[in-house]
């Protein structure tokens, strides 16, 4: 595999960032050439709802159980979620929590351990309609905004990477990075999107190639970033 003058652009939270690149450097088994800048800020939004009331707690983002975890939110709960990494991070903060598939639609096919009266703990950005969906399957589901994910400007190091002529390999996690990413205009530089699913592609309308990822993983991610490079 030969990456010169190749670069990964991370443009997730600087710590996801860090442990998707180390990842990606684990499975490659040397050090990778990246920049990161994250485009997207995640923030609290409002005040948590009274949780108790509620017998199953879904969530289907890493920010969400951040959330939870740091407000002591999680210990003992059950927690229904979209995605193995998010199904971990949860029962590290204390939930008996299991991952119901690694999509929405996924896990609206596997609803069997979800009691009702359920609650989705989301962002203001979301897809999918999952606590509607669930409740017009006779699951009772509420849904609370807890975290607000703010654009952000690229730095000066990832637009001068777009705007190179070395080669560029962009993992793409979610539907508004991608939008939010495509939004700098004058890139220049040959440029490797790889998406982590047909909707984050499809929300892509920026250059370059895209590739998706044979699921919506890291290790997926990871995968499709080094057979990028």
């Amino acid at each position: 595999m030969d990456d010169e003058g190749a670069t990964i652009l991370m443009t997730r939270p600087a710590d996801r960032s860090a442990a998707f690149l180390s990842l990606c450097e684990t499975r490659a088994g040397r050090r990778l050439p990246a920049v990161v800048s994250p485009i997207i800020e995640i923030r609290d939004e409002g005040d948590l709802p009274d949780l108790a009331r509620y017998r199953t707690i879904i969530l289907t983002s890493a920010s969400a159980v951040e959330r939870l975890a740091r407000e002591g939110q999680l210990v003992g709960r059950a927690v229904a979620a979209v995605g193995d990494r998010t199904a971990a991070e949860a029962r590290a903060a204390g939930a008996d929590a299991v991952a119901l598939g690694d999509t929405v639609e996924d896990f609206l096919q596997n609803t069997s351990w979800v009691a009702p009266p359920a609650i989705h703990c989301r962002g203001i950005h979301a897809r999918g309609d999952l606590a509607a969906r669930l409740s017009e399957q006779g699951i009772s589901c509420d849904e609370a905004v807890i975290y607000d994910q703010i654009g952000r400007p690229l730095s000066a190091a990832a637009r001068g990477l777009l705007t190179g002529s070395g080669r560029v390999v962009l993992p793409v996690f979610s539907p508004r990075s991608a939008r939010l990413i495509a939004e700098f205009g004058g890139i220049t530089a040959p440029l490797s999107v790889v998406a982590m699913s047909d909707a984050v592609a499809e929300a892509w309308n920026g250059p370059g190639t895209v590739q998706i990822a044979r699921e919506p993983t890291a290790d997926a991610m990871s995968e499709a970033v080094l057979a990028s490079l």
